[in-house]
């Protein structure tokens, strides 16, 4: 039992540390897709983007 909570454990925390690794985005980032326009709209910095995918990357404070 406690080799299946290790292994629960270092699972997670690899999912997490990929998670950081493939992504930019923050907490506050909240994307909006409006797809009549086709573009994702952040929420809380008013970042704009196109696409079918909602974004990865973070742009607070680039635009």
């Amino acid at each position: 039992m406690p080799i299946l909570l290790l292994l629960l454990a270092a699972g997670v925390f690899a999912y997490l540390f990929w998670r950081s690794r493939t992504t930019t985005l923050t907490r506050d980032c909240r994307w909006r897709q409006h797809r009549k326009e086709g573009i994702w709209t952040c929420a809380f910095c008013g970042a704009r983007q196109e696409g079918e995918t909602s974004p990865t990357a973070c742009f607070k404070g680039r635009e």
